[in-house]
């Protein structure tokens, strides 16, 4: 038996055959714009609903008996094509075809009528129409936005699966050359043996980054304050900032940032994040980590006064393997922002009010 969905589809597909199967119909076809999705569907589906529209407004305006019960039964037949639009089209198509057919109906109405309230019912039945075609398009709109979530989701996952088996593929590598150079004793040329071990360390550490694109599937959910990270992070990079010269400050939130997060992840990209605050910094510039609470969640914010991220990179930043570094490999960032949005946060970037890069990392409660 067909679903009340699969009928919706009838008419546009009549119409569609009949388009195609006549010579007229053929020609007028080819000349339709066409995109990648389905613009020949889209063209059929609204001439679908300018005929219902045309249809029910030619019976309404042309009826000339009295009987107020054909116009009730007229009303309710313009649902029918607010809907489709509505559900086809989304907010922008339902609320254009609820004007058109609020004009269509309202004047002709008042024109007719002139009893008692009738203006009442007029403004009443338009509300309607505004209110259903609203309605419908909000839930249209809000399932295509999910499902382009979703194959977004898909391809991440995607993504990040390949790049955590591609790390272990290359992580074996790495361990095997390493191995079979510390037995050799190294290189005779000591230039070319710093080199090795350098571009060794490099390609650890992209392996590193690359392990952190895996699916997050479980997390272990353990109250932990999330100060906890600021205070290692300062102890542990205080020794740095203070050799190149930096001001490097801590502001945790008086209260506490108390999480059920799985915090190991989040050190790690906060040290990063500290690790490339100082690196960018110059002698006598400040990099402060602070904490504070947004809403349902935990901001932590490593900011610095260094030169700041330039305008045409910033869409790029957390692209894999974009870096502005020499020595860098572009994963970090991206990594990390992958990492949170699994756990229900963000990592994001603003310039500094003075000048500087701000990052935050974003962590639900």
């Amino acid at each position: 038996m067909q679903s009340s969905l699969d009928k919706i589809w009838v008419a546009p597909t009549l119409i569609n055959r009949a388009f195609s199967e006549f010579p007229c119909g053929t020609l007028f076809y080819s000349l339709l714009p066409r995109d990648n999705k389905g613009g020949k569907n889209m063209v059929v589906k609204t001439l679908f609903i300018v005929l219902l529209v045309g249809s029910i407004s030619a019976v309404h305006l042309l009826y000339t008996g009295t009987d107020l019960g054909f116009h009730m039964l007229h009303q309710q037949l313009f649902y029918i094509p607010l809907v489709l639009a509505s559900f086809w089209f989304g907010t922008r198509a339902g609320l254009s075809t609820a004007v058109a057919v609020s004009i269509l109906y309202g004047p002709a109405m008042l024109l007719r009528h002139h009893e008692g309230g009738m203006h009442l019912t007029v403004i009443t039945q338009i509300a309607l129409y505004l209110f259903v075609a609203f309605l419908m398009g909000w839930l249209s709109d809000r399932q295509r936005r999910q499902q382009q979530q979703l194959l977004k989701n898909e391809r991440i996952t995607a993504l990040g699966k390949a790049a955590s088996t591609l790390g272990v593929e290359i992580r074996d590598i790495v361990t095997g050359v390493d191995s079979i150079y510390r037995q050799s004793g190294g290189l005779k040329n000591d230039d070319a043996n710093d080199d090795f071990l350098s571009e060794i360390d490099r390609l650890k550490r992209m392996v590193d980054g690359l392990s952190h694109f895996a699916p997050t599937l479980d997390h272990t959910s353990l109250s932990t304050d999330l100060n906890d990270i600021l205070r290692h992070s300062f102890k542990k990079y205080r020794p740095q900032a203070a050799g190149k010269g930096l001001n490097m400050t801590i502001e945790p939130t008086g209260t506490g940032c108390p999480s059920t997060i799985s915090v190991e992840p989040l050190f790690r990209i906060f040290d990063e994040l500290v690790s490339n605050a100082i690196d960018f910094s110059q002698r006598g510039q400040d990099v402060v980590l602070r904490s504070f609470s947004s809403e349902n969640e935990w901001v932590l914010e490593v900011a610095d006064s260094g030169p700041g991220v330039a305008k045409e990179n910033e869409e790029k930043l957390f692209s894999a393997f974009f870096t502005t570094r020499p020595d860098g490999y572009g994963l970090s960032l991206s990594s990390g922002r992958k990492l949170l949005r699994d756990l229900g946060g963000d990592l994001i970037y603003r310039p500094g009010d003075n000048g500087g890069a701000v990052f935050r990392m974003h962590i639900p409660r």
